[in-house]
């Protein structure tokens, strides 16, 4: 049952979520969070903590997200194309519906981690081990080339947060007089990448189907 206590903490954690996504870590204010939140700094530091355990409270929620995402719906059986199709499924529907999580992380890298807890980095190299093990299927069943799981991992990850954030550009390009069509919301991201990663983009061969 859901508590008046877990409502405020998770008013307080959207609100955080929030200003984090917009501001990062360091630009991001308390006062700001809990007016936000509809609480005062007091509430927020008795459901929570000070900014930094928001912060790690914030990661850990959205990583968490993830996490169950994929202990959900990702098959223990069959392909390992077919599995591999329903990692990049879960994990950009996942972060579909939780659109602070790819400005966050993406603050987080282009400011070399600086903020980010090591928990968090070991959160985050459990999911890799998810693509290196099914990789790993696909190279034992000849469905796969060799390929390097860490790579391939931070390729499609990185693809999938960059994918989910540029959206906004598609509005501003058309006045610069380009013809450059960027993404929209509507774009099926999981088929693209999956599409391209297991296809690549290589003309097929004569008699293959296109």
């Amino acid at each position: 049952m859901t508590t008046k206590s877990s409502l405020a903490r998770q008013k307080i954690l959207d609100a955080a979520s929030n200003a984090f996504a917009e501001e990062g870590f360091s630009g991001a204010r308390v006062d700001e969070i809990a007016d936000r939140a509809g609480v005062n700094k007091a509430m927020l530091y008795y459901h929570v903590g000070d900014k930094r355990a928001l912060y790690n409270e914030v990661l850990n929620r959205n990583f968490g997200r993830i996490e169950n995402a994929l202990e959900e719906g990702l098959p223990h059986e069959g392909s390992a194309s077919d599995r591999l199709r329903a990692v990049i499924t879960i994990v950009e529907r996942a972060i579909a519906a939780n659109p602070d999580h790819p400005r966050i992380v993406l603050r987080e890298f282009a400011s070399g981690a600086a903020n980010l807890p090591a928990e968090i980095l070991q959160r985050m190299l459990g999911l890799l081990t998810v693509v290196r093990d099914i990789l790993a299927e696909g190279t034992g069943s000849g469905e796969f080339r060799r390929t390097e799981p860490v790579k391939t991992h931070l390729t499609l990850i990185g693809a999938i947060l960059m994918l989910s954030v540029v959206s906004p550009l598609r509005e501003r390009v058309p006045d610069l007089g380009s013809p450059i069509d960027f993404p929209g919301a509507d774009t099926d991201i999981a088929r693209f990448l999956g599409d391209l990663l297991l296809q690549g983009i290589a003309a097929p061969r004569s008699g293959e189907p296109i």
